[in-house]
């Protein structure tokens, strides 16, 4: 049986190291080649649980993008010695990037725009203007985000925007909607995603 090419895709864990581990576990069992976390790893108001969920991300090489917790984190305990999350940890929260790119995808928080909007590229709103630039500056890709909780895609479709909520296990057929932009959903809500490059499509999971 030919394997067939799969990237699994998660965000915004806010510090729950139980569901990373179920996730990896979940995309090992999908024999995912590669991992992607959309960032929020930890939870900024629960800086105990950082450490756990970074060692998870990096002994499976998870490759992951800073979320606006991750930043929050680093600013309130780098340079502390008092603090309770491990200078180790908060080097590599500090050093993560803004955006990753893969083939004919972007990966991203929440918005792909670092060089213009710097750090804030990690809180902007997906509005109709941000969709618009995304369209224009990428064309005939996909930007893979977090931030925003609830699955979903947005595609142009005969000039106008379409919007479509993602369901858990039904299979989404990426190339007649390129470029597109596809929100993972919230680990912690349970959702996690995989993309199969080679066949356009991906699958959103409830764990």
């Amino acid at each position: 049986m030919t394997h067939t090419h799969c990237i699994g895709i998660m965000a915004d864990s806010h510090g729950q190291w139980n569901a990373i581990a179920e996730a990896l576990a979940f995309f090992k069992m999908k024999s995912c080649d590669g991992m992607v976390h959309l960032g929020d790893i930890c939870d900024s108001a629960h800086p105990e649980t950082a450490d756990t969920c970074v060692a998870l991300l990096r002994s499976a090489r998870v490759r992951s993008i800073k979320g606006n917790n991750d930043h929050t984190l680093v600013v309130n305990h780098a340079g502390y010695d008092t603090s309770i999350v491990p200078a180790g940890t908060i080097e590599y929260l500090k050093k993560l990037p803004l955006v990753l790119r893969y083939r004919e995808a972007v990966f991203a928080h929440s918005l792909p725009f670092e060089a213009e909007k710097g750090l804030s590229c990690m809180i902007g709103t997906l509005g109709t203007h941000e969709i618009a630039s995304f369209f224009n500056q990428y064309p005939h890709h996909l930007l893979f985000r977090g931030h925003q909780h609830a699955p979903e895609i947005v595609w142009r479709h005969r000039g106008r925007v379409a919007v479509q909520e993602i369901l858990p296990n039904r299979p989404v057929t990426l190339r007649d909607r390129l470029s597109c932009i596809v929100t993972c959903g919230a680990l912690d809500n349970g959702f996690c995603l995989i993309w199969e490059p080679d066949n356009q499509s991906i699958f959103c999971y409830k764990i």
